[in-house]
């Protein structure tokens, strides 16, 4: 099940982000959670949970194996990029080392690519 909470006053089109959530979950067993917050509280979750003292442009929390959440910086100009790159990191996809990275590019790129060829 996806979840939105938006806690700016921007308006956000949900229809891709459910789109993009169908693909890169399929099965549906995984609950999620995607907050749209301002660069001010990114800034301080970020400083919180990672000591970064800058807004970060996506934060991911993972509660479990099945239910994790996403928050996007409204700013961001393409969230539904940060939300894919999340929900893989969500799945457990990294990109420390070049080859893990690369791995993570292909798949952002495979599910964007659908989202463009099937748009809401």
């Amino acid at each position: 099940m996806l979840f939105f909470t938006n806690l700016t006053k921007k308006p956000i089109r949900r229809a891709a982000f459910q789109k993009l959530y169908r693909h890169i979950f399929k099965n549906g067993n995984f609950d999620l959670s995607v907050v749209f917050a301002s660069p001010v509280l990114m800034k301080k979750l970020n400083m919180r949970y990672r000591g970064k003292n800058k807004p970060a442009n996506v934060l991911l929390f993972q509660y479990d194996k099945r239910f994790g959440e996403v928050f996007l910086n409204v700013q961001e100009r393409n969230l539904p990029s940060l939300f894919v790159h999340g929900c893989l990191h969500l799945l457990g996809y990294d990109h420390k080392t070049a080859k893990s990275a690369a791995r993570m590019e292909q798949l952002e790129r495979k599910f964007l690519n659908l989202e463009m060829q099937f748009p809401s």
